[in-house]
Parts: structure tokens; sequence; C-alpha cells
């Protein structure tokens, strides 16, 4: 039988005994969410296999749990560790004292619904991005101005951004708006039906599920010639959630602008998800809320400085409602994309704000030395060909089914190049041909080729 106390101890958690009571309660930092003296242990709980809870992120559970939420285990690792044997259809149970009373500040929110984009408004918005995304492959300025920003030629690629010019002689676009699946809307002052708006400026796309959800222009600063000119122009009949990728983390980061988004998913994106906002005021729909109360930790990096009071305001909701909330600013500039151009380190940044819950199942494994001369992806080919596992990757989930290999040190290596190589990570989710990916056909295909 494990001591539930040398077991968290063992994990880099430091205890501190705070009652006597029941066979004692230690507090100390949670390995998840991090927080400060939420986290308590009863070694006596349970007939002496001890448990834990964490009053912020509100995990919990026996030895067994703890090993498999904060080691990385399996069940049936878990349990042997614990000398203990697995009961026979074993299901783990959630766990909460029945003294502790209801969590406070997420109750208080009740995330709205919102209605995906109607099908013509997909046809449509994707034919123009597709126009545009052809155009900035054309547009060297522009592929210059985003790849200051840390968003290289395959990031444009797989994010498919592009470049509207306008038409006709005009820096704009006017379409019906029912040609566009768009309800009529009467101008009074005209006697005629408003006409579907589209601006010039850098095109970017939010997909969810593969479908395109929202587009969003970002308009030239010479274009702003009002109080009342947006720098980033919503098209009508867009989807309105928030929206991001690699929503499978168990750690989000929270940013304003889509572009910084898209930069952390590019170079972070193998070990955190990422949601843009739009706005510093805007907060997470139905769609996306589940995703971050699942989580461990939340980095909120909106925009930081002394002339950006909205950034700071729309942190403190989120630290209010999301007990695993971190502000997490960038060291230098007041967002990530400024922070890249001073040169730093984007990955580095994202992952010093990890839970250790985290970065333990990142960590690679020293026995385990690759084979020399081969790049990334050549070792990930090499290993699944040689052992029976499988990996789904698509832009919105990654997962590892490792069907039945026990060799703990090869588990961790594949799980090391899938989940903590970027390049790999990238390539994987955003190119490979197949979404279900073995030895059998794990290998580097032309972008332009795969996903066609």
């Amino acid at each position: 039988m494990t001591d539930m106390v040398q077991l968290v101890s063992g994990a880099g958690v430091v205890l501190k005994k705070v009652a006597t009571t029941n066979g004692g309660e230690w507090a100390g930092p949670c390995p998840g969410c991090g927080g400060r003296d939420r986290f308590r242990v009863w070694p006596a709980d349970r007939g002496g296999r001890g448990s834990f809870w964490c009053r912020g992120c509100g995990r919990g559970g026996d030895d067994v749990q703890f090993l498999v939420e904060y080691r990385g285990m399996s069940y049936p690792d878990a349990f042997k560790a614990c000398d203990r044997e697995r009961p026979e259809g074993y299901r783990p149970a959630s766990y909460r004292p029945a003294c502790a009373g209801p969590s406070t500040g997420s109750e208080a929110f009740v995330p709205r619904a919102y209605d995906p984009p109607v099908e013509t408004w997909q046809v449509k918005a994707g034919a123009f991005v597709d126009a545009a995304h052809q155009a900035l492959l054309g547009n060297d300025t522009a592929l210059h101005y985003l790849a200051g920003r840390g968003l290289d030629l395959q990031a444009v690629k797989g994010f498919r951004l592009g470049w509207f010019a306008g038409e006709n002689g005009k820096p704009c676009l006017f379409r019906p708006r029912v040609a566009w699946g768009l309800p009529r809307v009467f101008n009074p002052k005209t006697g005629k039906d408003k006409m579907l708006w589209v601006p010039r400026g850098l095109v970017i796309p939010t997909y969810k599920a593969g479908a395109l959800y929202r587009v969003r222009i970002r308009r030239p600063a010479e274009d702003l010639k009002t109080d009342k000119d947006v720098k980033y122009y919503v098209v009508p009949g867009s989807g309105m959630d928030l929206a991001g990728h690699n929503p499978d983390h168990r750690v989000f980061a929270v940013v304003e602008a889509d572009l910084d988004e898209m930069l952390i998913a590019r170079r972070a994106g193998s070990m955190v998800g990422s949601i843009a906002l739009g706005s510093a005021t805007a907060k997470p729909g139905a769609g996306i809320y589940w995703h971050l109360q699942g989580a461990v930790r939340i980095l909120v990096a909106l925009d930081f400085g002394d002339d950006n009071l909205a950034g700071g305001k729309a942190a403190k909701w989120w630290l209010d409602h999301f007990p695993q909330a971190r502000r997490w600013p960038v060291p230098q500039g007041k967002d990530p994309g400024e922070a890249f151009e001073k040169g730093v380190d984007i990955k580095a940044w994202i992952r010093s704000g990890l839970p250790p819950a985290v970065t333990m199942e990142l960590a690679q494994d020293e026995q385990y030395l690759p084979p020399a001369g081969m790049a990334p992806i050549q070792e990930l080919s090499y290993l699944l060909k040689k052992y029976p596992v499988t990996l789904t990757a698509t832009e919105t989930l990654a997962e590892i089914d490792f069907n039945g290999l026990r060799n703990k040190t090869i588990r961790n290596r594949i799980k090391d190049l899938f989940m903590g190589d970027d390049e790999v990570h990238w390539y994987l989710r955003m190119y490979h041909p197949d979404d279900v990916i073995t030895g059998e056909n794990c290998r580097v295909v032309h972008a332009e080729k795969a996903r066609a």
C-alpha cells in the first residue's frame, strides 16, 4: 500500500501538515492548476489508501487517480504501482469532500449558445477565402509582414490566410445579402435593401470541425479614417463563438488577436490550445466553454501595457471565473506578435507557464537514444513501423492509441515526438494526407499535395 503523502511529495509537491484530526490533512500547491495552498491530501482516507482534492480546479481521487492524473500512467500501470488489484469493470469516480461548498465565480456566468453560419454563407465565404489565399501567396509584401509576426509560409498555407485588394477599382466589394444566405435588411434612407460590404485587407478565416466558421478582415491603417472604422471587421454571417486551435489540450492560452492566436498555435501548438477573443471583452460561448472548464491551466495573455486598460479588466474577468486561470503577459511588448518581433521564444514563454502535471508528461525519457542522423518525423515513422501504435492527427484532434504497447520508454518517446515536437505536430495535423497514421503511412508528403 502506498503512502499518499510520499506519493504526492515524490511528484515535487511540497506539502505542509495543517490538521491532525482523522489521520491528518496536508496542504500545498496543486500540481495541476498550480493554485497555492488549494491542494489537500488526506493519507488515512479510503481505508489508508489516501485521497487528494484541489479546491481550485476540482481534480481529486485516490492514489491510483493521482498517478493517472499527474504521472501520465495508465490505470493498469497505476494499480500495479500502488500494489493493488484492479477491480473488474473499474471506472474512476470523481472526488469532492462532502464539506466543500460550491466553487465560486463560474456559476454566475451562463455561456451563450451561438448558431453556426448557414450553408450558403459557407459556400460563398469559402470561395472568397480561397481566392484571397491565392492572392496572398503572390503578395511578397504581405508575406514578409506575416513572417515578421512569426507566421511563416507553412502557417500561411495551414491557416489559409489571404489578401483581398478590392474589386472594380474599389477597396471593397458589394454583394446582395440574400446571395450569401443573409436576411434582407431594408434601408429607409435609400428605399433599397442594404448590401453586404466586405473591405480590403488581410483575410483571416476561422474553421470549426473542418467547416468555415468565421471570416475576419484586418484592414490597412490607411483605411481607418474615423473612429467608426474598425481595424478588425467580421464579415456578416460569421459564427460568433470564440475559436482557436488544438482544443484537445489540457492547457489553453487566451489572447486578443487572431494572428497572435495563430502564432501560438504554430510555435507552441504541440503543448497548448489557443483561443482568440477578437475583443478583450468577448466571453466564451457554449461551444468552447466546456473545453475551458476541463483545463488544468488557462494562460490569460491579453494585451498588456499602461495604455491598455481593457486588457487588464478583461483578464480579471477570466481570473474571477476560472480558478485555474493565470495572468500571463508576454515578457516583452504588448502582445505575442510584438514579443516575437523582439526575439522572445514563444514556445519557451508558454512552457514556463505550464503546471507540473503537463511538463512532466512532456519530459523526454533519457533512457532512449534516437537513431543517429534521423530527423524527428523519420524517427517517428521508424518507431511506428516497429511498434503497433496508431496516431489520430487532425486540426481538431490529436490522440495516441498504444494498442497494448507496454514499453514505457518507447511510449514516452512516441508521445514526445508527436505531442512535443512542433514541426512534427504541425505537419501531421495540418498537412499529412491521412487522419489516422500508422507505420504504413507515416511519411513526408509535399504540403501542396497533402489533404488535397
